[in-house]
């Protein structure tokens, strides 16, 4: 399985021919509305080994044949995956993307966040994923002022989880109904007794619902209350851990250990790294919902998050982010306008829909497109695809860590799913449910 990217005049039928397939195979598989496609689109194509994308500067005296020898893969999969190379050569310095066949499938874990309706939804989302997930993480449980939580509509969700070979872990966090609250959190780090009765009620919860594991989204603390932070997971790991029970937490995307930064200076890896049995890593949402238009998860700001947490952290205890979503923005730009959230599938549908040209980043490895709206205003998205998730494969390859995090279920993405099951095999059935 590999990606194609659409060219100026392709059909469905005349890719199918170049690789011996089928429109509707095509079709299937990426879960197109129809035949309609635009330039720019990154389509999987159900033929070959799997393989990862890896971007190469182009040197003096490569040739496409060269190339394919190099990476051992065929030409015209080389020219397929990418958009304008030409059969009679490069550019030197141009940067294209390579397939890297996937020889042997590594075992990975792979997380995904649910945010829970209450209602036989939940369970129908589980069962399409279950397959391709070994947690499953609640959120969230909202922690209160005096160490209780606000309790969630999981009823249907963990009836379901019960049912596969998925990991149910609770997720606590600062959330507040309205923002991830620093002053909650230190209200709760700052008294032990308040830290006491959380780590009780926490456990109360686990236990009554069945539950594995308690994952910590503390998010916006002040960078002062650092050592607060690491005391607050020092304690539940001990209270927990001899319980048999996990704990793992969302750790904010560094670069550098700036104590003073203003979101992340809190986080402190080394010592958290330590505490937790697993940290997710939120690599992803540089493109936010109140931000100007942006990639949601540029490849080479991922790839540097990940090579300084690994300097501080044990590869197999780190998940890297992914996102299951896109953001579609009014432009120009105006500070106060948020977003709106697309998922994938809509986003590619949007863009055949409108007849949008799909522009490939390459820096950035991501998708995005402009079209105009409802009201004639200039729009743009930014968003994931086979193309962007393939390339964050190899980061997940190349880094050697643990798995994958997932948020948010809920957003349809067929082609992530399809290649995640052709790229990896997903560790499952990793403990005995009540």
């Amino acid at each position: 399985m590999f990606v194609h990217v659409v060219k100026p005049g392709e059909s469905l039928i005349s890719i199918a021919k170049d690789y011996g397939g089928t429109p509707e195979k095509i079709r299937e598989l990426n879960e197109l509305p129809s035949d309609r496609i635009v330039p720019g689109l990154h389509l999987l194509i159900p033929a070959g080994p799997a393989a990862t994308l890896v971007p190469y500067i182009i040197q003096e005296g490569d040739t496409i044949d060269t190339l394919a020898r190099e990476f051992r893969v065929p030409p015209r999969i080389i020219v397929g995956s990418n958009e304008s190379i030409q059969r009679t050569g490069f550019k030197q310095g141009q940067t294209v993307w390579l397939p890297v066949p996937i020889r042997e499938k590594r075992e990975i874990e792979v997380n995904a966040y649910i945010i829970p309706t209450g209602t036989q939804a939940d369970a129908e989302v589980i069962r399409d994923v279950a397959p391709h997930i070994t947690y499953l993480s609640t959120y969230s449980y909202r922690v209160t002022q005096d160490g209780r939580l606000v309790d969630v509509s999981d009823t249907h969700l963990l009836s379901e989880v019960k049912r596969q070979a998925v990991m149910p872990h609770m997720t606590v966090s600062n959330f507040d109904g309205n923002r991830f609250n620093p002053e909650l959190a230190r209200a709760i780090m700052n008294r032990e007794g308040i830290k006491q009765t959380l780590y009780e009620n926490i456990f109360h919860v686990i236990r009554r619902k069945g539950y594995q594991g308690v994952h910590v989204d503390f998010e916006h603390m002040y960078p002062e209350d650092r050592e607060l932070y690491n005391d607050f997971i020092r304690g539940l790991a001990a209270f927990m851990k001899p319980k048999g029970i996990s704990v793992s937490l969302t750790l904010g995307p560094k670069m550098n250990d700036d104590f003073q930064s203003r979101w992340m200076g809190a986080f402190d890896y080394n010592t958290l790294g330590t505490l937790a049995d697993s940290v997710m890593i939120t690599t992803y949402d540089w493109g936010s919902v109140g931000g100007p238009p942006l990639p949601i998860a540029p490849l080479h700001l991922v790839k540097k998050v990940l090579q300084y947490a690994i300097s501080l952290i044990p590869a197999n205890k780190i998940f890297m982010g992914m996102a299951l979503y896109g953001y579609d923005w009014s432009t120009p730009f105006v500070p106060g306008i948020r977003a709106r959230g697309i998922a994938p599938k809509a986003a590619v549908n949007m863009a055949i829909h409108q007849g949008a040209v799909i522009q490939w980043h390459h820096a950035s490895a991501s998708p995005t497109y402009t079209y105009r709206g409802e009201r004639g205003e200039f729009r743009q998205v930014w968003f994931e695809d086979a193309r962007s998730v393939m390339a964050k494969f190899h980061l997940v390859q190349e880094m050697g860590v643990r798995g994958i995090s997932y948020w948010v279920l809920g957003c349809p993405f067929p082609q992530n799913w399809a290649l995640l099951e052709k790229t990896f095999t997903v560790r499952q059935k990793v403990g005995q449910f009540s």
